[in-house]
């Protein structure tokens, strides 16, 4: 009785948690520079990404196509206009430096050290694509969940 209690609280906190961080709409806001939102300075190579992102997010169909040699199809263009309608919200997220800070990741590497597979599925269901850098840290969570079962598999 007691282990279910346990169980239930646990999830009860998890789902809790993962509700309070989505119910936030004001960021702090930072300015576009060559820091990003944890204080680290980027890399000349990122800074070069960022500069190429510029770049693709303003251009327009035609230019593209002519950097490619072809005219682009229907299909092709749609692709064309979705990534850069997704680039153009990576570089916002960016300039508004809304990246997932180190408590967040922290926060999901543990649900994922508690929870396993669910917070692996949990993660995948509802984590914005803005937010797929923290998959890594439940992956990096489900692998000491797996760690800890085989060993107390292996133990028994």
């Amino acid at each position: 009785m007691k282990f279910q209690k346990v169980i239930f609280s646990l999830i009860t906190i998890f789902f809790l948690h993962f509700i309070s961080n989505n119910a936030f709409a004001i960021s702090p806001v930072v300015a576009a520079s060559s820091v990003t939102a944890d204080g680290d300075r980027l890399s000349a190579k990122d800074e070069v990404r960022i500069a190429q992102m510029r770049v693709f997010v303003n251009m327009t169909v035609e230019q593209y196509g002519k950097l490619r040699g072809k005219k682009l199809n229907f299909f092709e263009r749609l692709s064309f206009k979705a990534s850069q309608r997704r680039m153009k919200l990576m570089l916002k997220a960016y300039d508004d430096g809304d990246g997932p800070g180190t408590l967040e990741k922290i926060s999901w590497l543990i649900k994922g050290l508690l929870f396993g597979p669910l917070a692996l599925i949990v993660g995948y269901i509802f984590l914005k694509d803005e937010e797929r850098e923290l998959i890594k840290w439940i992956w990096f969570g489900f692998i000491g969940f797996a760690a800890i079962a085989v060993i107390i598999l292996l133990s028994l």
